[in-house]
């Protein structure tokens, strides 16, 4: 019979698209148990902001990214790396975990690897299309391996345990309201398209210099409404540009309510991360996908090409044109509803509802062996 009790630690951060999904399968191990949870965090990443909140035990290591461009801080890393090892086998060695969980990133490594050398069953969760250099470093000693898609699969050439399609964990609490209440939370007409657009929590400063010129255009053409998260660093300038006094278009630094937004919008444009691109999944609207260009190994890239594979999304990429494609790919939407329809179905081929479930049952069978 599988344990339903034991000790948990989950290693991730330095960027939401690591700590979300880990506190998706937190949650979901909680609710097949009783389990006492140990997330361990880098001194610098959002996971100090976010995981807090949650009132989980929280440890810190030292290691920080590796830059893949020439910087000083470059120099400290390998002191760095082997630092945050020794406190992650002083950490294993007092919290005494029966799995140790790694979401990415640079934390989740010198974490993983302790506990695969110290014989501790150890379980990797990727998120992109394309695994990221931890996870295929991390693959050659973890019992488990949890990617998104079966294309993930043949990325990974050297594997100890088993590889499992899980798809990409998503908080529960993310549900949907209906679309007339999410209508009325901006005062947005029903009679009238909504588009979304943003670039993640931060905004994306390329994508809403884009808005700004494409927008005029875009309106003059087809009559639109627009909710539009620009992020806390451009939301000033944008606010007091004569968009923003324009009827039927909202602005905000930030949205706290994503699941009204997702209801109300009829087309998405919005960057490709692994979270987001996991959200939208569930919402399963038309999307114009614009990777973000700087992303580690172009996995925004790659990630976008998956989904627009399977026809639920346009990719526009930044450069030439930029501004001309993605007017143009809004203005196709918009004008085509027949087409918009497709594209939002075409999510279902993606869609694992139960991805966060999966793992958690996969964490309690390395328990039980």
């Amino acid at each position: 019979m599988m344990s339903m009790t034991g000790k948990v630690i989950f290693a991730g951060g330095g960027t939401g698209g690591h700590v979300y999904p880990a506190l998706a399968c937190i949650e979901a191990l909680l609710n097949k148990g009783k389990f006492d949870i140990l997330y361990v965090g880098g001194h610098q990443g959002i996971e100090n902001k976010i995981v807090p909140r949650f009132h989980y035990a929280f440890k810190k290591i030292w290691i920080s990214g590796f830059q893949r461009t020439f910087t000083l801080k470059n120099i400290l890393f390998p002191f760095k790396l082997l630092v945050s090892l020794l406190q992650s086998v002083i950490i294993l060695s007092k919290y005494k975990p029966d799995v140790v969980v790694g979401t990415g990133g640079y934390v989740s490594g010198p974490v993983v690897y302790t506990a695969a050398k110290m014989g501790i069953p150890t379980l990797v969760q990727e998120q992109d299309s394309y695994p990221g250099l931890t996870t295929r470093l991390l693959a050659r000693y973890s019992d488990v391996v949890c990617v998104p898609y079966d294309e993930v699969i043949p990325l990974l050439k050297k594997v100890k345990g088993s590889i499992i399609v899980t798809g990409v964990p998503v908080r529960r609490s993310l549900q949907l309201p209906d679309r007339q209440s999410a209508l009325k939370e901006w005062d947005f007409r029903n009679d009238l398209p909504v588009v979304l657009i943003f670039g993640g929590s931060q905004g994306a400063q390329s994508l809403n210099r884009a808005m700004l010129s494409i927008i005029p255009k875009i309106m003059r053409q087809s009559p639109v409404q627009l909710l539009w998260q620009t992020g806390e660093r451009n939301f000033d300038e944008i606010r007091q540009t004569s968009i923003a006094g324009e009827p039927g278009i909202q602005i905000l630094d930030y949205i706290h309510s994503m699941e009204k937004a997702y209801a109300a919008a009829d087309i998405i444009v919005s960057r490709a991360g692994a979270i987001t691109l996991a959200e939208l999944s569930m919402v399963q609207k038309p999307c114009i996908l614009v990777p973000y260009p700087f992303a580690a190994a172009q996995h925004q890239e790659k990630n976008a090409e998956t989904i627009a594979g399977l026809g639920a999304a346009i990719i526009v990429k930044e450069g030439e044109d930029f501004e001309e494609k993605l007017a143009g790919a809004m203005n196709t939407l918009l004008n085509d509803s027949q087409l918009a329809t497709s594209m939002g179905q075409k999510w279902q081929k993606v869609y694992r509802p139960d991805a966060s479930e999966k793992i958690a049952t996969e964490i309690i069978n390395l328990m039980a062996n």
